[in-house]
């Protein structure tokens, strides 16, 4: 018989908890918990609501959900059966501005990177939603739709993670560059984003290129995902839609689909294009 392993103490998880919020503060490498603790993806799940309660006891207000590991391909690999979730905050959230059509806004937004370990980019869909909440096995209409670039950040050298690691790691998420918004937003129109092309691009050079098919095949299926089987993952963070206001973009929340390309390395001092076929695009700027 094979012997079960103890789940880690719960004095171990607010530890874990302290560790991963000082190596956020410094931009410092831990060891990943899974190698040193055997953490599971619930007790990683465990130490993400730790840290999201922290974090809004200190006043940072919660904006909306990421989702991460949308490609069900690399699953089996990491042994899940659906995607991982993870908050978003006012804080972290940056919007190019809500302009309509598909003309760039070719005024980049300054984004600090601020303290970090190993800042990558990757570029996502996001959805608005007003406050109300979704119905059982269903996910509201998004008020707006964008073009977004998630930067995300790995306090564990070299990036070698296992999912686990990944949610306590505040979901790998950094901060969300948000797009021009377009909306409302017809109900068809969001399954026919399996089909949007984007680009990340420096100077005129493509560093990674995408489909919405990446996600699930499809950000449709997405928020399908996260108000069906990922709704008790939400749940444990104790946050609810429209908890958060006057944030960027106001009230109500947003959900970031996942990368729709391969990661790319952040550079500061340097200006990103993000471009799509079916959504505006727009640039920013680290410094």
């Amino acid at each position: 018989m094979t012997r079960l392993r103890d789940p880690v103490p719960l004095t171990r998880l607010y530890a874990l908890t302290d560790s991963l919020l000082h190596a956020a503060a410094t931009g410092a490498f831990v060891e990943p918990p899974s190698i040193s603790d055997g953490l599971t993806l619930d007790e990683g799940y465990h130490i993400g609501a730790l840290i999201a309660e922290r974090r809004i006891q200190r006043g940072w207000r919660w904006r909306g959900w990421k989702v991460g590991f949308t490609n069900r391909e690399i699953w089996s690999e990491w042994g899940l059966d659906q995607p991982i979730v993870g908050p978003v905050y006012a804080e972290t959230v940056f919007g190019v501005g809500a302009g309509a059509g598909r003309v760039r806004d070719r005024r980049p937004v300054r984004i600090a990177a601020g303290c970090r370990a190993a800042l990558m980019i990757e570029v996502e869909m996001v959805f608005g939603f007003d406050g109300s909440a979704a119905s059982a096995g269903r996910y509201p209409k998004p008020q707006w739709a964008a073009l977004g670039a998630e930067l995300v950040d790995c306090h564990y050298a070299g990036w070698r993670l296992h999912p686990a690691d990944a949610v306590a790691d505040f979901g790998l998420h950094a901060g969300l560059v948000v797009g021009p918004r377009i909306g409302p937003v017809p109900a068809d129109s969001v399954e026919g984003l399996r089909d949007l092309g984007v680009s990340l691009s420096v100077g005129g050079k493509r560093l990674a290129t995408g489909t919405g098919q990446a996600v699930l095949d499809g950000p449709a299926n997405v928020l399908a995902e996260l108000n069906g089987p990922l709704a008790q993952r939400t749940a444990s963070y104790g946050v609810t839609a429209g908890a958060e206001r006057g944030g960027e973009g106001g009230s109500g929340y947003l959900v970031s689909t996942g990368t729709l390309t391969p990661l790319v390395e952040a550079t500061i001092g340097t200006t990103y294009d993000v471009e799509a076929d079916l959504l505006p695009s727009f640039s920013f700027a680290l410094v």
